[in-house]
């Protein structure tokens, strides 16, 4: 395992953007991080999973980044999931990657597991950098985010709260993923889409259900899949500042 900084490595209103890679077992894991400007020592720090069809650099992703370092002073990081971004080699988009995402996930049953590994040697090398270290860590992924994330969250005991959601109890793995929903133990904020359109919310209420968390929390909002509001964003983003902060005290 070895982190790589590749790319531009750029400084705006106080953010350090910078592009890396991490190989592990064969794979090269693509990621960029965020870090307060002339930041040392350690920090809390943020892992955000993108959804199907987003990259590590997608709006919502970027804006999260710079906002947990802005607002917090925390590090911020993302990595690209199987067939996203970086991860590509044919310049494939969006539509094309949430398409093909749908067909790992039924049909690589290592999608999970490989997942779980790639954070973990993630973080791993994100916590030898003098601008990170080793502070609490939270989790940030939705959607995809969760399909990838929760069972990562269920088996690292790093990470000490956790924004989940927009995913039910359905799918090719709802067995593995109801399991590891009862492992949770760490606070939890469950991001849930009333009229979404991909996991219906009945599947939704199932997967916050079967979540073994004493402290969980669920943020309902209207809308479908992808019409998550501001302040869902703003409450999640909060939900972990305050997590962490109390945490790094």
């Amino acid at each position: 395992m070895a982190l790589r900084f590749a790319g531009d490595d750029v400084t705006a209103a106080g953010v350090r953007q910078r592009r890396f890679d991490v190989r592990h077992e064969g794979r090269v894991i693509p990621g960029q991080l965020w870090t307060p400007e002339g930041a040392t020592g350690p920090r809390p720090l943020v892992l955000v999973g993108h959804g199907a069809g987003a990259s590590k650099t997608g709006p919502y992703v970027v804006a999260l980044g710079r906002r947990f370092v802005r607002h917090h002073g925390f590090a911020a990081a993302a990595i690209d999931g199987p067939v996203h971004g970086d991860r590509r080699n044919d310049g494939g988009g969006s539509e094309i990657s949430f398409l093909e995402f749908g067909q790992a996930w039924q049909n690589q049953p290592r999608l999970l597991d490989e997942a779980v590994s790639d954070w973990t040697c993630t973080l791993d090398a994100l916590e030898e950098l003098p601008d990170v270290g080793r502070g609490p860590v939270g989790y940030w992924g939705v959607s995809m985010g969760t399909i990838l994330g929760l069972p990562f969250v269920a088996a690292e005991p790093r990470v000490i709260a956790a924004v989940l959601g927009l995913m039910g109890i359905s799918g090719p793995t709802k067995e593995r993923h109801r399991r590891d929903a009862e492992r949770l133990k760490v606070p939890v904020h469950f991001v849930l889409q009333w009229d979404d359109e991909l996991f219906a919310r009945e599947k939704g209420f199932a997967l916050f259900e079967a979540i073994g968390s004493t402290d969980k929390r669920l943020h309902a909002g209207p809308g479908k899949h992808a019409e998550i509001s501001r302040a869902a964003f703003d409450d999640s983003e909060r939900f972990l500042a305050e997590h962490l902060r109390a945490a790094f005290a």
